[in-house]
């Protein structure tokens, strides 16, 4: 069965007569077994890797040769699948062949995880020279102390252009220290260095939301962009370990003064826009009581020409996020979460708002392409106990893979989506790009 969802119709956009912007359509889809609450995705060649947001799950393997048949055929069970334990977040590189599995615990109440089990806190480490069977290299803890807590919840996965087998992964861990620099080696995981952005990078304390969320990179590895919420977007420069050098560290470019900031929670991720001195940003805002709930999060644009004075300037909203809005019932959310970026396309998971394609030609005027709602399917085996009011759950960030898309609803599975229209190109002549690391960029070198 195949859907279009989208505008085939001329619009106004600020004065300008556009052509008909854009459509998506189904080329291909597998519910994941009907288990629900799935994660994030991982690609390498021709397989995809998807983590569970629930304990007791193995991490899924799925066959995708065939866009238009992709299928579960094999999974990665112990150590992966404990109680109380989430493989939330998953990266793949091909050259070597890695697969990076980040497991955190999750929570009782939102997410309906076991209370105790588990493990420390990690980033696990596999070889996929045998896509089928992934072979466990080692394990990163990510531990806090009996003072200090911590706890990983995203990483950014950067490989060198100039030295192919150079992999490293850029880890936020809310906590102190909030930020860790893992080099992938072909023995496991090696801690580079540590660094907390309150100590030593002069961000304001205060508030338990105000964490480093996550953290991107330039495709050069050398400028970071720190997603601290509450305090805001800030610069960091990371030469020194790009470079090798022995004493490696971490210099803010942006002063407290001048971090962006926005919204009830303020930066959720950031995705450098390629070739341009731009980010396109989200903001994550759950329903009570788990957050301020109405009028939610949206997509923000920020310039960064002057690392010294990132500027917002400009933001796209869905109808729901209007601020006169009315709550559409408990556990439903119509807020950003992850995206990814060509240099004209923001192509951004709503949750319920389904996978936005956002015109940002024009930064300070971005404006919708295309909208992909997926029909639900009829049951799953753990709906969502925090956020299963909308039965559309877009939550990944979106993979371009051989001009196509790959994008994870963590209720409905997994969809494999073509997009025509209004710069349809940047995507269909992409061999590969991703929000969440610069591999889009190292294969081009390739």
């Amino acid at each position: 069965m195949r859907w279009v969802v989208g505008f085939a119709f001329a619009l106004a956009a600020c004065g300008d007569n556009l052509a008909p912007r854009g459509e998506f359509e189904i080329v291909g889809h597998t519910d994941l077994g009907l288990r629900g609450m799935n994660a994030a995705v991982a690609i390498a060649g021709d397989v995809a890797y998807v983590g569970s947001r629930i304990d007791n799950k193995p991490v899924l393997i799925v066959d995708i040769k065939d866009p238009a048949n992709p299928h579960v055929v094999g999974e990665i069970g112990m150590p992966e699948g404990l109680p109380s334990m989430s493989s939330r977040e998953l990266r793949a590189t091909t050259d070597p062949p890695y697969l990076f599995i980040l497991n955190l615990q999750c929570s009782p109440s939102l997410h309906g995880c076991a209370s105790a089990g588990g493990e420390v806190e990690n980033v696990r480490q596999f070889d996929i020279s045998n896509p089928l069977a992934p072979l466990v290299v080692g394990t990163h803890p990510v531990a806090g102390g009996p003072i200090r807590s911590r706890s990983p919840h995203e990483f950014f996965v950067w490989q060198d252009p100039t030295k192919h087998d150079r992999v490293l992964l850029l880890i936020s861990a809310p906590g102190v220290p909030s930020l860790e620099v893992v080099e992938a080696t072909p023995t496991g995981p090696n801690l580079l260095l540590q660094w907390d952005p309150y100590d030593q990078g002069g961000v304001p304390r205060g508030g338990e939301n105000n964490i480093l969320h996550s953290v991107s990179a330039s495709d050069d590895g050398r400028t970071l962009y720190l997603s601290h919420q509450v305090a805001g977007l800030f610069v960091a420069d990371m030469s020194t370990v790009i470079d090798g050098a022995e004493m490696k560290q971490i210099d803010m470019l942006t002063p407290p003064a001048a971090a962006v900031k926005f919204g009830v929670m303020g930066p959720h991720s950031a995705v450098p826009v390629p070739s341009r001195k731009l980010l396109a940003m989200t903001e994550e805002v759950y329903p009570p009581p788990f957050g301020a709930g109405c009028p939610w999060g949206w997509v923000r644009m920020v310039d960064i020409a002057n690392p010294a004075a990132p500027t917002l300037v400009g933001e796209y909203k869905l109808p729901e996020n209007d601020p006169g809005c009315a709550a559409d019932g408990p556990m439903i959310t119509f807020t950003s979460h992850n995206l990814t970026a060509t240099a004209h396309v923001a192509l951004a998971t709503w949750y319920a708002g389904g996978l936005q394609a956002i015109d940002i030609t024009d930064p300070t005027a971005p404006f919708q392409l295309a909208e992909f709602r997926p029909e639900p399917v009829l049951s799953v085996e753990h709906e969502d106990p925090g956020l299963g009011g909308s039965k559309v759950e877009m939550w990944s960030y979106p993979i371009i893979k051989d001009g196509l898309l790959y994008v994870l609803d963590s209720r409905n599975g997994l969809y494999v989506l073509s997009y025509n229209g209004r710069w349809g190109e940047e995507i269909k002549q992409r061999q590969f790009l991703e929000g969440n690391s610069n591999l889009g960029a190292f294969l081009a070198t390739k």
